[in-house]
């Protein structure tokens, strides 16, 4: 089987049931998904691979950091969730081929009065799922339907103290969670499952000296992995809280916890050094037009959560078939293998990887800062554009011009290819 190897270290494929009837599906998915990001094909005749959907916005905590429920210059967001019939019209369309699927990326997935629902179709076609969470709402019942199909739970987890825990996670408490992490490990445990179990850290001014300290944590009660990434602000009250004009102070953490990390053996994956120039970098067209979509509440289709606006179709007016391989989808994928500097994806950090693992990148503060912001470089690459905050609300068009194509390389695998390590913008 060829596969590109970013697709290999992305994605699970390795832990499909191949017994689900969908499997043969997935797998010749797979196949062309891969060959199509290799080819540099602009018209495919593949399904995505991954799709993250949207199927609430709402949540059951106030973060201080959290965009929905914050105040924000033109007012504050109202939450939407998907209705249940329309999702079940989805599935058919594209559960199929997909690999690995994630419930919303903003909002508590666990909140929905449909997200066991959810998870029993995930199930039915053989998806993997792939979970974001507060941990507020786990229970014995939903760690018991999650953990056998699981690649990996990322759980919102902000301080290694209660008292700094609390403070930024308002309405949740330490041990209440602690003991749904525990609970998820148990069940791990009795249902030899294979899935991961993450905490996923948003470093801000006040918390992230305790990163250290949640490596540690992680060790203690047998977690897999700690996530820490810088918070992307969409206010001034939030940029008061971003350490990003001051990463210097961040640097002796970072590589202490990184150190740290080693000797636990606990996996961090942690914001990288600010020190870098693009000169370190080297061009890797991203792989998300090819393998992956964004299904907003409202139907919308998108290339990633950081579209800027820049939709595929809506899936009220057309089927996914025909949005995946209509012109818009085409245009961007072609836009980004002639390196169109008009497009959307121009700069962004998801298109550049470091020339030597765990390299230092170019930073723009200006992209974790609000929108007033002024650009703070004159570098090409935007690094933090990899994972912008979601333009809610924001015009749904973009122009952009259409050039030729190039072509990357790829590596041979096969079935037993390792275990992906997970997308960076999520």
């Amino acid at each position: 089987m060829c596969v590109v190897d970013d697709f290999a270290k992305h994605y699970a494929f390795a832990q499909l049931d191949r017994t689900n009837k969908y499997y043969i599906t997935k797998r010749e998915n797979y196949c062309r998904s891969a060959a199509a990001y290799v080819d540099s094909s602009c018209s495919t005749e593949d399904y995505p691979v991954r799709a993250t959907i949207q199927t609430t916005e709402h949540c059951n905590l106030r973060c201080i950091m959290c965009q929905i429920h914050g105040d924000r210059s033109h007012g504050r967001i109202v939450p939407r969730s998907m209705k249940k019939n329309f999702f079940d019209e989805v599935v058919p369309q594209l559960f199929p081929y997909l690999v690995e699927v994630h419930p919303t990326n903003i909002g508590e997935p666990m909140i929905s009065d449909w997200f066991v629902h959810f998870c029993n179709k995930a199930i039915e076609y053989g998806v993997l799922l792939d979970i974001t969470t507060n941990g507020t709402l786990l229970s014995e019942r939903i760690a018991a339907i999650l953990m056998p199909r699981l690649t990996d739970i990322k759980i919102s987890f902000d301080g290694a103290r209660k008292d700094t825990y609390e403070h930024i996670r308002r309405g949740a408490s330490f041990e209440h969670v602690m003991r749904n992490i525990k609970l998820l490990l148990r069940e791990r445990t009795i249902s030899r499952a294979s899935g991961t179990v993450t905490l996923q850290m948003t470093l801000i001014s006040f918390n992230y000296r305790e990163l250290p300290d949640l490596v540690r944590l992680a060790r203690d009660i047998g977690v897999d992995r700690v996530k820490a990434y810088h918070v992307f602000s969409y206010s001034k009250a939030v940029d008061c809280l971003s350490m990003i004009s001051d990463m210097d102070a961040f640097e002796d953490i970072r590589l202490q916890s990184l150190e740290l990390s080693q000797s636990l053996g606990v996996r961090l994956e942690v914001s990288e050094s600010c020190r870098g120039r693009v000169t370190d970098l080297e061009f890797r067209k991203c792989r998300l037009p090819w393998a992956e979509c964004w299904i907003d509440s409202d139907g919308a289709v998108y290339p990633c959560h950081s579209h800027r606006g820049f939709v595929y179709g809506n899936l009220h007016e057309a089927r996914f078939e025909s949005i995946w391989r209509g012109d818009s989808a085409a245009k961007l994928r072609n836009a980004l293998v002639s390196r169109d500097r008009a497009s959307i994806c121009s700069g962004c950090g998801m298109n550049y990887r470091t020339k030597t693992p765990g390299g230092a990148v170019p930073y723009d503060a200006s992209g974790f800062l609000h929108r007033g912001a002024r650009h703070t470089t004159n570098d090409p690459v935007r690094w933090s554009a990899r994972t912008k905050q979601f333009p809610i609300l924001e015009p749904r068009a973009y122009s952009m011009t259409i050039d030729s194509g190039t072509r990357d390389s790829f590596v041979n695998g096969d079935d037993n290819s390792e275990p992906r390590q997970e997308s960076i913008h999520e």
